[in-house]
């Protein structure tokens, strides 16, 4: 095992990535519960059993909740296989590193983030660290998928390991991605340029749970709230909850997730408003420069 440390110039301390035969997708799997999480571990065997070419570069610890986060200061990579590297930062910093750095000119077909523990839905979607990594991929230009799967509170303090249900959803989740993945092989255009695919798989599916085409909603999956602990205290708890009702949106992924039924959004990482609005932003525009003091001389 080795440690590479980033000052300036990433590319020239990486091994060059090496050509591969022509069947199968080479894949960058990455994910926000760091490298040796268990839902990276099934997703990347179910991915290796089906044929593909897996590279494992994720953060070396928990990055959940950092959304598109990348880091400023200097990044340490480690090399713990022959295709698994760990990244001292967030997921989208793992993209970054794999792409430019693991791959460089060699791109990959596709980039995997998850899966996750804890289901990425509505309005959260733009907190998770799991798309956050998946979005950074296809602002670099290469397709992407996150995959999420459901957890329960009641067990995270189960003993001996917290939501026990999710982990063994795991195997199940990763092969409905393995046939995900086979279908966009198949033809890469399932998946629109500029947009990822969002899969949610729910805890303790029952039977064959069906796949629902969804949209997102625009209320959580989850909700976070802050309690002082004490009355004249500093300390503040976080408190997770998972959401609940309805903003009434047809077949949206919320609804869909809390039935049971598997959920697949596309996402754009796109932060331009409604073109419908723009003739008001141009009035906008007009009225704050009609409204400015003149220049002093």
């Amino acid at each position: 095992m080795r440690t590479i440390t980033f000052f300036i110039c990433l590319s020239s301390v990486f091994f060059a990535y090496s050509l591969h035969s022509t069947s199968g997708l080479d894949i960058l799997l990455t994910n926000d519960d760091g490298y040796a999480s268990e839902g990276i571990k099934a997703v990347s065997f179910a991915l290796s059993e089906a044929g593909h070419r897996v590279t494992i570069v994720a953060p070396r610890t928990q990055q959940s909740a950092t959304g598109m986060k990348i880091t400023l200061a200097s990044l340490s990579a480690e090399r713990h296989a022959a295709e698994v590297w760990s990244v001292s930062g967030s997921p989208a910093d793992a993209v970054m590193i794999g792409l430019n750095n693991v791959f460089g000119k060699e791109r990959p077909d596709l980039v995997i983030s998850g899966a996750n523990f804890g289901q990425n839905l509505g309005s959260n979607v733009m907190l998770s660290g799991t798309v956050g990594a998946a979005s950074m991929a296809v602002f670099m230009g290469v397709p992407a998928i996150a995959l999420s799967v459901g957890l329960d509170l009641a067990e995270s303090t189960e003993s001996p390991e917290p939501y026990a249900s999710t982990i063994a959803a795991f195997p199940e989740a990763a092969e409905l991605l393995v046939t995900v993945v086979e279908q966009y092989e198949n033809n890469p255009a399932v998946i629109p340029k500029g947009e990822l695919l969002n899969i949610n798989y729910p805890v303790r599916a029952l039977g064959r749970p069906a796949i629902l085409a969804s949209r997102v909603s625009n209320i959580g999956g989850f909700a976070v709230n802050h309690e002082f602990r004490a009355e004249g205290s500093n300390t503040i708890d976080t408190i997770v909850s998972l959401g609940s009702g309805s903003d009434g949106l047809e077949n949206s992924d919320i609804a869909a997730f809390s039935k049971g039924h598997i959920t697949i959004s596309f996402l754009k990482p796109d932060w331009n408003g409604s073109q419908k609005n723009f003739p008001k932003l141009i009035e906008l525009a007009t009225a704050i420069h009609k409204s400015r003091k003149p220049e002093a001389r």
